[in-house]
């Protein structure tokens, strides 16, 4: 881990071409960047600041697993200008957190928020899962409310996905594990929908719900089609309409590091229109959908004339808004995103 982070460290001072720029938002993810000892997160930041332009209060987010945290870190965290933490709950009942493979239990993930909330934290979020095999909207029910009782300010809810490699998926195809139905999804959406709304929070994206002034301003970045940095392995960039990641392989990543060449293993120059469908595309994941005007004055592409038939039919399947300008996704919309998307890709 150290020398991953001297790694980082190095990446990160031999970046000198984004001098315009002026950091508005920093965000610590992982894997589970809390493991972490405290002069190392100590450095990182250390470096960042003198290499970047920082603006005066930024939001600063780090991602940390509910038991590998302490009193000692989170005040680490704060005196280093950490403002929000997102903790990986996924879930408060025993039987699914075994089945996701979690080392924590339901008591750590409550303590590891309330410990953050005595540490000085007010905008706290967390990570849930749906679509676990047997859960039910009772035992999801019981989760919302728990977490719900808390402190916390931010939601993000994700359906659970079977990835191509993993051993979730070998035991799916092996017969093994049972798919959550549909319509158990459903009413776990609905419920979701309703327990959430009663509690403050709204939905502003399509796995995001947030007490109002706590949407996270790092991710909007990514829906609004602005330009980020990503740093390290595996991480992602997007600069002025170029877009380019690092190796995945961390050992990789270290050595190339060390003998002073660059991470990156892929790069592309996106055209107009590989532009307007991402900001369409992603612009649509959001509450406030996407203005077709705003689409053009950045590319130059009228989504109109290119998709109008698409978006009539989206319109009259009842799967999308459109007021002449403006384009969002309805309620059923939100459940059948994948196939609004696909109208655009």
């Amino acid at each position: 881990m150290h020398r991953y982070i001297e790694a980082l460290v190095e990446e990160i001072r031999g970046i000198t071409f984004y001098n315009s720029y002026s950091v508005r938002t920093i965000y610590i993810g992982g894997g589970t960047p809390s493991i972490l000892q405290e002069e190392d997160i100590d450095i990182l930041f250390d470096t960042i600041y003198k290499s970047f332009k920082v603006i005066s209060n930024p939001e600063i987010t780090i991602e940390v697993n509910p038991g590998t945290i302490n009193e000692k870190k989170l005040r680490l965290y704060r005196e280093l200008g950490i403002n929000r933490i997102s903790i990986g709950v996924q879930s408060l009942q025993p039987e699914e957190l075994k089945f996701l493979g979690r080392i924590h239990t339901s008591e750590e993930a409550i303590n590891s928020i309330e410990l953050a909330e005595k540490m000085g934290f007010d905008n706290i979020s967390i990570d849930l899962i749906y679509g676990i095999p047997n859960q039910t909207v009772d035992s999801w029910k019981a989760t919302l409310k728990q977490v719900l009782d808390t402190s916390i300010k931010h939601i993000s809810i994700y359906g659970l996905i079977y990835e191509p490699g993993t051993p979730l998926y070998k035991a799916l195809n092996r017969g093994k594990i049972t798919p959550l139905s549909e319509d158990v999804e459903l009413d776990i959406f609905d419920t979701s929908q309703i327990l959430l709304t009663e509690n403050g929070f709204l939905w502003y994206e399509i796995s995001n719900y947030s007490i109002e002034g706590f949407e996270c301003k790092h991710n909007l970045t990514y829906w609004e089609g602005g330009d980020y940095l990503g740093i390290g392995a595996s991480s992602h960039s997007l600069i002025e309409d170029e877009r380019y990641s690092n190796t995945p392989n961390i050992g990789a990543y270290i050595n190339l590091i060390k003998m002073k060449q660059s991470p990156r293993v892929w790069v592309q120059k996106l055209l107009p229109i590989d532009r307007a469908k991402e900001l369409v595309i992603l612009g649509l994941r959001l509450r406030k959908g996407v203005l077709l005007s705003d689409v053009y004055k950045k590319t130059g592409i009228d989504i109109l004339k290119l998709y109008y038939n698409s978006i009539e039919k989206l319109k009259d399947n009842g799967l999308l808004n459109f007021d002449g300008d403006r384009i969002s996704l309805t309620e059923r919309g939100r459940l059948l995103g994948n196939l609004v998307f696909e109208e655009f890709i």
